[in-house]
C-alpha cells in the first residue's frame, strides 16, 4: 500500500533526476562515438550534446529545489524541524565523505591535502586512470542552502521580497552574461544555487502558479537554449538560463497532479542519496575491470557504443542492488 502521505510529483522528479544523474556521469553514448559517414550524424550529434549539456544537468539542481521545497513545508509544521534536518544533512556528509577519504588512501592517494578538498570538495577525487570526481560536493551545497534558507524564512516579508528579487535578478543577470565574457563557474561554486533559496519558498507558498505558469518556463528554456546555441556557447554547468528554466519547467510540469507512484520509482525516489553516492563507486570498479580485460586505453569510457552502454546497465543495475541490501541494514539512513 502507497504512502498517502507523500507528494508523488516529487517521488518523480527525484526519481528521473537520479536517473538523469548517473546518465551524466557515465554518459554511455557520446557524440565522438558516432562515425562522421552516417546520414544525418550532425544533427544527432547536437541532439546527444543537448541532452547531456541542457537535460541531464537539471538533475542536480532540481535535487536542491525538491529539498528545499520539502525543508519549507516541514518547518512551517515543526519550527524545530530545522534542527534533525541539519544535523542529518551533517551525518550524511561526514559519513560519505569519510568513505570517500578511505578509498581515496586505500588507492595509493597521498597527504596532506587542501582544506578545501575536506569541505567544499567534498572530499578528494579518486587517484585512478580516469580519475573519479568526488560528488559529493552537492551534500556540501545542500547544507549551506538549507542554513541559508533558514535564515531567509527568518525575515520579514517585505525584506525577504526584496532579497527574492536581488538574488532572482542578479543570478538571471549573470548567468546570461557570463557565457557571453567566457566566466566559468565551478560546479561547487554558490553562485549557481543560490537563486533557488527563494525559488524554492515561493514554490511552497504559490505552487499553483507555478503550474500555471509551466508553459512560459518552457518558452524561456527553448530560447535561452537557442540563445547558448547561436551566441554565447557554453562556459559553465549549473549557472546556465538553460538549467534554470529547465528546472522550472521540470518542476512546475510535474510537482502536482500525481496520485499514484509505480514501484520502481518509488525505489528510486527513496533511494535516490544510495544510488547517487554509490553509483560512482561502482562505476570506478567496473571501469577498472574494462582496462583490464580490454586491449586497449579506448575501453575506458570512450569505447564504442555497445560497450558504453553495457558499463551504464551494469552500474545502474549494481547500483540498484546494493543500495537496496543497504536499505536492509542499519545503514539505511545514509541510502534513503
Amino acid at each position: 500500500m502507497q504512502d498517502q502521505s507523500r507528494e508523488r510529483g516529487l517521488d518523480l522528479i527525484k526519481a528521473v533526476c537520479i536517473v538523469l544523474v548517473v546518465i551524466w556521469h557515465l554518459q554511455p553514448v557520446r557524440p565522438e562515438m558516432l562515425a562522421d559517414s552516417c546520414i544525418g550524424v550532425f544533427w544527432i550529434k547536437e541532439l546527444i550534446r543537448f541532452f547531456y549539456q541542457d537535460i541531464s544537468l537539471i538533475a542536480v539542481p532540481s535535487f536542491i529545489l525538491v529539498s528545499l521545497y520539502l525543508f519549507i513545508s516541514k518547518l512551517s509544521i515543526n519550527d524545530g524541524y530545522w534542527k534533525k534536518r541539519f544535523l542529518r544533512l551533517l551525518q550524511i556528509y561526514v559519513f560519505w565523505v569519510g568513505i570517500q577519504f578511505i578509498l581515496y588512501l586505500l588507492l595509493g592517494g597521498v597527504l596532506p591535502l587542501p582544506l578545501k578538498t575536506i569541505f567544499r570538495s567534498g572530499g578528494p577525487d579518486l587517484p585512478m586512470t580516469p580519475a573519479i570526481p568526488s560528488i559529493f560536493y552537492y551534500i556540501y551545497i545542500l547544507i549551506l542552502c538549507t542554513v541559508l534558507t533558514f535564515i531567509f524564512l527568518k525575515l520579514p516579508g517585505k525584506i525577504k521580497l526584496t532579497v527574492s528579487a536581488i538574488v532572482i535578478g542578479v543570478s538571471c543577470v549573470y548567468f546570461f552574461l557570463s557565457p557571453l565574457y567566457g566566466i566559468g563557474v565551478d560546479t561547487r561554486s554558490m553562485r549557481g544555487y543560490y537563486i533557488y533559496i527563494p525559488i524554492a519558498y515561493y514554490l511552497n507558498q504559490h505552487k499553483d502558479k507555478f503550474v500555471r505558469y509551466r508553459w512560459l518556463f518552457f518558452i524561456g528554456f527553448a530560447l535561452s537554449v537557442l540563445y547558448e546555441w547561436l551566441f554565447s556557447g557554453t562556459t559553465s554547468a549549473y549557472a546556465r538560463l538553460p538549467v534554470l528554466f529547465g528546472v522550472l519547467t521540470f518542476a512546475s510540469f510535474f510537482i502536482s497532479g500525481w496520485t499514484k507512484a509505480s514501484r520502481l520509482v518509488l525505489f528510486l525516489s527513496t533511494y535516490s542519496l544510495g544510488i547517487f553516492a554509490l553509483h560512482t563507486y561502482w562505476m570506478a570498479a567496473l571501469l577498472s575491470l574494462f582496462s583490464v580485460f580490454c586491449l586497449s586505453d579506448e575501453a575506458l569510457l570512450g569505447g564504442g557504443v555497445l560497450k558504453g552502454i553495457s558499463l551504464f546497465i551494469l552500474t545502474f543495475s549494481l547500483t540498484c542492488i546494493s543500495v537496496y541490501l543497504l536499505g536492509k541494514t542499519k545503514l539505511r539512513t545514509y541510502v534513503s
